[in-house]
This record gives C-alpha cells, sequence and structure tokens, in this order.
C-alpha cells in the first residue's frame, strides 16, 4: 500500500479530491495498525522473557513499523499541503 500511495503522491495534481481524501484515510489506517503494532511489541518485551534471538527480532520489527509510519506520515503531509 505504501508504494500505491507513493505513486499517487506522484501523480499529484492529477488525482481526484476523492482519491486524495482515500489516500489520507488509508494512510492514516495505516499509521494507526503500525503503531498498535509497534506497542504489541513493546509490551511482549516488557512482559516476557524472551532470548536474545527473539529481541533482536522483535526490535527489527519494531523498527520497520516505525519506518512504516514515518513514510505514511510524511505522504499524509505532503498531500495535505497540496489540497
Amino acid at each position: 500500500m505504501l508504494e500505491e500511495h507513493r505513486a499517487r503522491l506522484a501523480r499529484g495534481e492529477d488525482l481526484s479530491e476523492e482519491e486524495r481524501e482515500e489516500t489520507l484515510r488509508e494512510s492514516e489506517m495505516m499509521v494507526g495498525m503500525a503503531e498498535g503494532a509497534v506497542k504489541e511489541l513493546e509490551s511482549v518485551l516488557k512482559n516476557r522473557r524472551v532470548n536474545l534471538p527473539e529481541e533482536h527480532a522483535l526490535r527489527f520489527a519494531q523498527d520497520i513499523f516505525r519506518h512504516l509510519v514515518e513514510e505514511e506520515e510524511n505522504i499524509k503531509e505532503k498531500f495535505r499541503e497540496q489540497g
């Protein structure tokens, strides 16, 4: 979905208002899901004993989700600037 949003952003002015609003809604949903995943991973790290490889995997997953949040937030910001 991130790639699709990037492609829509690249089209910029060619997007209808409906497409722009849909992309913003989808971005909000993706950000919420990724933030939820980060919180869930934090909860697992705090409340369970995990071995070092598991901890590394969980922290790596957190980093990926945080990156996705950042990317979608950037797209949202650019769409709002265009609108």
